[in-house]
């Protein structure tokens, strides 16, 4: 995101809230209450205080969680990058998987937001991945039994099994052609 669609963002985050301020201050009982419990919620969520959103120039130090993962650790410096539109971070290490960055309330909403989506989505992923990589491993180097295939019932493929197929497919042609040789021969008899 570029600095002028983050400003776009915290301006949305801003008006929200100075618009349910209003209403909270001016509204009927009902609506007051509402408003007030929605700016708390919206508060929360971003985990920001509304006088941190009304004054957006003001900086703090906030405390991320980055994990001790290198995929983490860059997996958050690329969303800083994104949210702030810059090439280097400066920081304060923590601890071994913790770091403070100094930011704008609305800087933390949108980073902290960003981050918690993409480390999620990235460790779904992965596993994804990694379940996809198994099978073309076994596919791949022929490790599964021979009778596995005479039992199958016939089915028919769903578009989802095609994709699952594809990918399997094309995870196996990245394998190395390395293979196991066989160190004795069994006969059967």
């Amino acid at each position: 995101m570029s600095n002028k669609g983050n400003s776009k963002q915290y301006d949305g985050i801003k008006q929200k809230l100075l618009k349910l301020q209003a209403l909270a201050e001016r509204g009927y009982k009902g609506e007051a209450y509402a408003a007030q419990q929605a700016i708390e919620r919206i508060c929360q969520q971003y985990n920001i205080r509304l006088d941190d959103i009304l004054d957006t120039q003001a900086k703090r130090w906030y405390t991320f969680e980055t994990g001790r993962s290198k995929a983490m650790q860059t997996l958050f410096m690329q969303c800083y990058a994104k949210v702030m539109n810059v090439g280097s971070m400066s920081y304060r290490q923590i601890g071994r998987n913790r770091i403070g960055i100094e930011l704008t309330a609305l800087q933390y909403a949108e980073l902290s937001n960003m981050f918690e989506w993409h480390k999620d989505n990235f460790t779904q992923e992965l596993e994804n991945m990694k379940q996809t990589f198994l099978e073309a491993y076994i596919s791949k180097h022929n490790i599964y039994r021979d009778t596995d295939n005479e039992n199958a019932e016939e089915k028919e493929l769903t578009m989802e099994d095609l994709q699952r197929i594809r990918k399997i497919l094309a995870m196996r042609e990245t394998i190395s052609d390395r293979h196991y040789n066989k160190m004795l021969e069994c006969t059967q008899g």
